[in-house]
């Protein structure tokens, strides 16, 4: 017999903030709230046995991040935002708020039964300026949605690779982009023009680059989730040509590991590097694999890729040691509103990534041979001596090396994150598995890994403490790799915008600038 949700609470009132220590938390008064909920927003207050609440809490692809919220509330507008945020504040009850629900921590964007889940499913504002300068998108929409609606425009905004992944997560933990190379950070260099925020209080503003709130819009670039609710975001437009796209296969072993980690060194430490070109390249382990395999998505933004250079070293060729398999690495034109659709299906319920449970974590380094190798073998070399990939029920895991340029990183300067101006590797090291009886073997796995691999890289002189926050693990220091000075503005301007911890304390999920170490503490660097 399945248990009312509102018994659940009798029985675990102890069990509140996921350990935030929060003062606001009263759980006797969550059904309370949701019950008033209901009553004064019928239609958009979902209880546990209302249709639609289940489809409400399983969003997200990854069952990690499944929860039981006391009840949701799907609003349409800011200002609804601001009455459930008003009110929830007014009733102590925690909250948690959710965009496209791609981080596949537990409570990053959802909350169990001692909160109340508002959903972006109907803050779906897709709407291009009347002299097409900018695009609004709200919280709801994935980046695919965004791609379809500019699609014929001859436009185009800096946004997420894959479709799937929602617009709010990206941009406030920074965004890496196709366009990344060139353009920095997708939340970087004034690229989005004004946000619509509902502040703690319940209040409505508009933060830009020149107005009153200058300074939220600076923490907005990459500061997280600490600060308001971001209900609208204004992205600059610019002209795109239709790309040129391949995901590319290059099989396995040793000959095509050393041709691969070879060229993807070549591409991220080129000083000259073409600015158009993009590769997202993993190395991938999966059932009955004996070794890696090998994998890129190759981008061009542009009618012609180059012939020669880093990247024409992934384009299939008979000259280069990295022959890709089935002429897979041949570029073709393809809308990137067509190449985002792609992947939807698989991200769905029904599809092969829905319903299983994953895991992100990010180690940096400096670009170097030692340091990609040490990288690629520990990480493999802990797989196998662990056994893992045959006694964790459908294992499956990918090893991205996600390039940094000096490019990319020169424009992202001026935003929170304080990249640092060198090649490096923001690696994302993510797994699949099936049941969560192995949750405490995958951590066990990947805290060993990740020992090892930083031990190493320090030994050369290569490991780098920049952590991205798209890419993180529960626990990660974010905040404390931006740079002090970077992370005291951060602590300030929270502290202006939300001085009673409203986004910090009532709404736990994610990383808080408030929980990072003091900034005296922090690296001293800054940029």
């Amino acid at each position: 017999m399945r248990l009312s949700i509102y018994n659940i609470f009798a029985a675990s009132a102890s069990a509140l903030l996921h350990g935030s220590g929060s003062s606001f938390c009263n759980v006797g008064t969550v059904p309370t709230t949701c019950q008033q909920l209901k009553s004064d927003f019928p239609n958009i207050t979902l209880l546990p046995d209302d249709p639609g609440y289940l489809n409400e809490t399983k969003v997200s692809w990854s069952a990690s991040a499944w929860e039981r919220p006391a009840c949701v509330v799907v609003p349409h507008d800011a200002s609804e935002v601001s009455s459930f945020v008003k009110q929830l504040t007014a009733s102590h009850v925690p909250f948690a708020m959710r965009g496209g629900g791609h981080m596949p921590i537990a409570d990053a964007a959802n909350i169990n039964a001692t909160g109340v889940l508002i959903s972006s499913t109907n803050l779906q504002t897709l709407r291009l300026s009347e002299d097409r300068s900018y695009f609004s998108v709200g919280p709801g929409p994935r980046w695919a949605n965004v791609y379809e609606s500019l699609n014929g425009t001859g436009l185009i905004v800096v946004g997420g690779r894959l479709g799937p992944v929602g617009v709010p997560g990206l941009l406030l933990g920074g965004g890496l982009s196709f366009y990344s190379f060139n353009q920095g950070m997708a939340s970087a260099g004034g690229k989005i023009r004004a946000y619509e925020c509902v502040l703690a209080d319940g209040s409505i503003v508009t933060a830009t680059s020149d107005n009153e709130h200058s300074d939220l819009w600076w923490a907005l670039q990459g500061g997280g989730n600490s600060f308001a609710i971001v209900t609208r975001f204004d992205l600059q437009t610019f002209y795109d040509p239709t790309p040129l796209i391949a995901e590319a296969s290059y099989g396995s072993g040793d000959p095509v590991r050393e041709a691969f980690l070879a060229a993807v060194l070549a591409f991220t430490a080129d000083e000259d590097a073409d600015p158009f070109a993009a590769i997202t390249p993993i190395a991938r382990w999966g059932p009955n694999y004996t070794q890696p395999a090998y994998f890129s998505t190759l981008f061009y933004n542009g009618t012609a890729a180059p012939t020669s250079g880093p990247f024409a070293e992934f384009v299939n060729s008979t000259t280069t040691g990295l022959p890709a398999d089935d002429g897979s690495s041949v570029l073709s034109k393809l809308p990137l509103a067509s190449y985002g659709a792609g992947y939807l299906p698989a991200f769905r319920a029904g599809g092969e990534s829905y319903g299983r449970r994953q895991k992100f974590r990010v180690i940096s380094s400096k670009a170097t041979k030692a340091t990609i190798q040490i990288i690629h073998d520990t990480y493999f070399d802990v797989l196998n001596s662990t056994g893992i990939a045959n006694t964790v029920g459908d294992f499956f895991t990918g090893l991205a090396f996600n390039p940094v340029t000096t490019r990319m990183a020169e424009a992202s300067k001026g935003s929170p994150y304080g990249i640092p101006v060198e090649p490096a590797f923001w690696v994302e090291q993510s797994v699949t598995w099936a049941s969560d009886e192995d949750d405490s073997v995958i951590e066990q796995f990947l805290a060993e890994v990740d020992t090892k691999i930083e031990q190493k890289l320090q030994e050369v002189d290569g490991y780098s403490s920049y952590i991205y926050l798209n890419d993180a693990d529960k626990g990660q220091n974010v905040f404390e790799s931006y740079g002090a000075s970077n992370l005291r503005r951060l602590q300030e301007i929270r502290e202006k915008y939300d001085p009673e911890r409203v986004y910090t304390d009532l709404m736990p999920g994610g990383w808080k600038v408030a929980h990072a170490q003091d900034a005296t503490q922090a690296s001293a660097r800054s940029y």
